[in-house]
């Protein structure tokens, strides 16, 4: 087995440190400023990374980041959970015969740059439900242009996906405050404890003086592998796993609810990002080994090549073209039966089948599925007029008004309207559907900073 890299039980501490400003400053420096920067095709917003570097170069750090901000405002997130290595980093040419610039570490710097010099405090208004990356980015657009915003949070704690559904190692909750207290401190209101759809309708919401709100919950809802035994004591959910750690590390349960325990053998199916995060989680919980198996062939995994490097680096396994057929036990999980697949490919159609004859026995005594998330349906339920597809994701348009649902004045983003995808897409989508909404708005004739307040 690999060792395991920095990777002890209950040991969450986050993996990588801040840039100081010398070496902030210096690292800037080795940015060439190519003419057809690859960097900044390489990254998903486009964020002006030659005129960033420069900036911080020459010490000018208020600059840097009002370029930063042009593009991004979680920035505070981004730098740490970006697939960096696929994306701008990636694309460095000095990375061809040597070290590319650390692009991420420079943008968290800058993140934790801006916190230092609270450069955030405005004020405005609109109704957030969700306070995950596209709820906030939303949020944070919003009062900067003099609405008066609410966000409304399900959990006692704001952050979303990003406080529950990413491990400490990878996110430090102290980060996720500090992106949240930017947040606050352009004057958005956060409400926490108010599950929309249950204590509060949109109607209602409406009703209390809300010109238009925006849906960012995400998708909170697992996909079941639909098998004989899932419903298994010791059979669970990726985003079950994910959740209660981080609510135990923030005290709101006892460690007795941690999933995982000392010396369990666990099985996880699915090889995506957040299998792999449930699996390096049940490593640092004292799992004695975490096998992971996926039904598509490797080449075809779904988690980036840093996570499932460190992973194989930290001691999971991993098994593609096999996935769990049944789950065993009588009360609680005893084992599973896997079985291999394979790619058939039918004219221009293609299908994953099982090949008869591989079916065996594994023990273990956890089983983890991490096979996809859906929304769940508390708002469209309680809601008219606002429809889904047949998978669940909220339907919204292009045009004339990015994001907006089939009721007017509600707009959507993120994973709630499509297949959960990163962070900074989900941002890069809150932003778009911002400018719609402070569009709409104005031409609903409302004027900006003269919201009604409820």
């Amino acid at each position: 087995m690999a060792k395991r890299k920095n990777c002890t039980p209950l040991n969450f501490d986050e993996l990588e440190k801040s840039f100081t400003e010398e070496e902030a400053v210096a690292e800037a420096m080795r940015c060439i400023q190519c003419k057809n920067p690859l960097c900044v095709r390489g990254c998903p917003i486009e964020n002006r990374i030659p005129d960033i570097t420069k900036a911080i170069a020459a010490r000018d750090f208020p600059a840097a980041i009002d370029i930063i901000n042009e593009n991004s405002n979680l920035a505070v997130i981004c730098a740490r959970v970006c697939p960096h290595n696929d994306q701008c980093e990636g694309a460095c040419v000095l990375g061809l015969k040597g070290d590319a610039v650390k692009i991420s570490k420079l943008e968290r710097f800058l993140a934790e740059k801006e916190l230092e010099l609270s450069l955030n405090r405005l004020r405005g208004k609109v109704g957030i439900i969700g306070s995950g990356p596209a709820g906030l980015s939303v949020a944070a657009i919003l009062a900067k242009q003099n609405y008066r915003v609410t966000i409304f949070e399900a959990h006692n704690k704001a952050g979303g996906v990003l406080r529950y559904g990413i491990p400490e190692y990878r996110l430090p909750k102290e980060v996720v405050d500090k992106q949240i207290e930017i947040v606050r401190n352009l004057g958005v209101r956060i409400e926490t404890g108010v599950i929309v759809g249950e204590d509060l309708t949109l109607d209602q919401l409406f009703g209390m003086g809300y010109q238009a709100i925006f849906i960012g919950t995400g998708t909170g809802l697992s996909k079941k592998l639909g098998v004989d035994g899932e419903n298994l004591l010791g059979a669970m959910q990726a985003i079950y796993v994910l959740e209660t750690v981080n609510l135990v590390q923030e005290g709101s349960l006892p460690d007795s609810s941690l999933p995982v325990t000392k010396g369990d053998r666990v099985l996880v199916v699915g090889a995506g990002n957040v299998a792999v995060d449930a699996a390096r989680t049940a490593l640092r919980l004292g799992a004695q080994s975490v096998e992971v198996v996926d039904i598509v062939p490797e080449k075809e995994r779904r988690a980036s090549d840093k996570e499932y490097g460190e992973a194989l680096h930290e001691g999971v396994h991993f098994r593609f073209s096999t996935s769990v057929v049944k789950i065993l036990g009588s009360k609680k999980v005893t084992g599973v039966i896997l079985q291999d697949f394979e790619r058939h490919h039918v004219g221009k159609e293609s299908h994953i089948l099982p090949v008869a004859g591989t079916e065996r026995d594994y023990p273990c005594d956890k089983v983890i599925v991490a096979i996809g998330q859906k929304p769940f349906a508390r708002i469209v339920s309680t809601t008219t007029g606002i429809k889904t597809n047949d998978k669940g994701y909220v339907i919204t348009e292009s045009e004339p008004y990015y994001g907006m649902t089939t009721r007017e004045g509600v707009f959507a983003a993120g994973d709630v309207v499509h297949e959960p995808q990163t962070v900074i897409l989900a941002m890069r989508e809150g932003r778009r559907v911002a400018e719609a909404i402070d569009a709409w708005l104005q031409m609903k004739n409302v004027p900006i900073g003269q919201l009604p307040i409820p």
